[in-house]
């Protein structure tokens, strides 16, 4: 477990790097949303377009990785659905657990996915978000109007094929997947020029995506937890994990691809729930809550699943 702990640790140091440099304002006030912006709209979607358009389609084990994550999903979906009706939490703050408890850090999966696996690692974890970021966002849109609609009241209401819509093309990182995978369908293996620029641009992201997130992150959360949160961590980072590793066994996957399927539920909850949980009248506030905590618990309990997961499918590094 030291060896990997060592491994993943560089990822968690850039993060709290991050945090300190928003903490002293270096360079310049103002700057780290600017960057927020850079990573979300340009570099990230162009690593997710490199990749993507490069990634084997006709691979095998596509169908297994699909129901292997979409099982994790389901369930993890039905626990937190069940926890927040028995302890009666109203619909926007439910509805919130459940982006805590289903969405993932797509930048640290993949960071720690090329940490510890290399290429290979960072490929099928490429695959992974592909199938899972449309997947996800199409759930929680659907979810969210029908557990309580919008709730901002001074807006016209949209119907759902329009929420979806809206959700899904204004989304760069689905884009970009739906761009690279379009490319990598039609056989092109070289877009002129794009490729290239693109390929540039993924080499460089990564190291940056971890400062903007460690940015983003507020130490104040950590003293707001209360038993939601409890709740919505167990759902993220025990039994997200746990579901892909039964089903990764019960399919008998390939070590590899099961441990960098099970990346997606040691991650914590990604930071763009707060941004749908505000636009779709989910509680905003406990959600930045559950994206900081999480985010700090998982320097202890992302190691331990990794290291846990190795023993469980005999993956030496």
């Amino acid at each position: 477990m030291l060896t990997l702990s060592l491994t993943v640790l560089p990822i968690f140091m850039l993060l709290l790097f991050g945090a300190l440099l928003q903490r002293k304002r270096f360079p310049v006030e103002g700057f780290w949303p600017g960057v927020d912006k850079l990573v979300y709209w340009v570099m990230f979607p162009a690593m997710l377009f490199y990749q993507t358009s490069r990634v084997d389609l006709s691979s095998p084990v596509l169908p297994s990785y699909a129901s292997v994550l979409a099982f994790a999903l389901i369930s993890v979906s039905l626990f937190v659905l069940a926890v927040c009706y028995f302890s009666k939490v109203g619909k926007p703050t439910a509805t919130s657990v459940l982006q805590a408890g289903v969405r993932f850090n797509t930048f640290i999966a993949l960071a720690v996915a090329s940490a510890l696996y290399g290429e290979e690692g960072l490929i099928l974890a490429t695959l992974g978000a592909a199938i899972l970021i449309p997947t996800i966002n199409v759930f929680l849109v659907i979810s969210m109007v029908s557990l309580h609609g919008q709730q901002d009241s001074s807006k016209p209401a949209k119907s759902l094929p329009r929420l979806l819509v809206k959700e899904l093309f204004k989304n760069p990182l689905i884009l970009a997947i739906m761009a690279g995978i379009s490319v990598n369908l039609l056989g092109i293996e070289k877009v002129f020029l794009l490729t290239d620029i693109t390929g540039i641009l993924a080499r460089a992201t990564l190291p940056l995506v971890l400062l903007a997130v460690g940015a983003s992150l507020r130490v104040q959360a950590f003293k707001d937890a209360g038993s939601l949160l409890i709740w919505s961590s167990l759902a993220r980072l025990f039994v997200f994990p746990f579901c892909i590793a039964l089903a990764c066994s019960y399919l008998e996957l390939d070590p590899l691809v099961a441990c960098v399927a099970i990346l997606f539920g040691a991650v914590p909850t990604a930071t763009s729930g707060y941004a749908l949980a505000k636009q779709l009248g989910g509680n905003a506030p406990i959600m930045s809550v559950f994206i900081n905590v999480q985010t700090g618990l998982s320097v202890v309990t992302l190691p331990l699943t990794m290291w846990l997961s190795h023993l469980w499918f005999g993956l030496q590094l």
